[in-house]
């Protein structure tokens, strides 16, 4: 019995954070606005599981997340940023962090959000093609080339608010939560 009772939390959890990654991300495909920041949230969700629960639940987690996000929203572009690049992020992050110096760290950070990114769309553009035109070509490369600088500058803000925010959540939520729940 209590073998029973030490797995429902994780469940539980693991559960409510799937649900409400995926509400988020439909969210980002309703709001335009939210198309990244959606799935950046649902992400963070995953994280607290990992703080909460461990890697193997939060693995968990994030695979139910992409794969429900996959089939129900609309916006495939959204779940596809979940999926290849925002919910595992967290997962990740803590590995990342450890590489010394610090260039050499965010270099490593840059290099998995821009693979990640161009894996993303170059499997969009496979299952979707374009019609080329000279003029269109030129104007996308220097759009996607600003949308990519702007990008990096998002996900590494997007990198010190996960930090900051998982402090906060180990330091003031987590108790809080502990204590309401019964939990030690």
């Amino acid at each position: 019995m209590k073998k029973r009772d030490q797995q429902s939390w994780p469940v539980a959890l693991c559960g409510m954070a799937v649900a409400v990654s995926v509400v988020l991300m439909l969210l980002g495909a309703i709001i335009p606005a939210a198309m990244f920041i959606a799935p950046a949230a649902g992400g963070i969700l995953i994280g607290a599981v990992a703080v909460e629960c461990g890697p193997r639940w939060a693995w968990t987690a994030y695979g139910a997340a992409g794969l429900l996000g996959l089939f129900v929203v609309p916006d495939k572009e959204t779940a596809l940023f979940f999926v290849f690049l925002l919910g595992y992020y967290p997962l990740v992050k803590p590995r990342l962090d450890r590489i010394r110096p610090a260039p050499l760290r965010v270099g490593a950070k840059l290099l998995l959000c821009n693979g990640a990114v161009a894996v993303l769309y170059g499997v969009l553009l496979l299952l979707f093609p374009v019609a080329e035109s000279e003029a269109l070509e030129t104007a996308a490369l220097v759009l996607g080339a600003v949308t990519l600088l702007i990008g990096n500058v998002a996900f590494l803000l997007l990198d010190r608010a996960l930090a900051n925010l998982m402090r906060v959540y180990k330091l003031l939520w987590q108790p809080r939560l502990h204590r309401m729940l019964g939990r030690r």
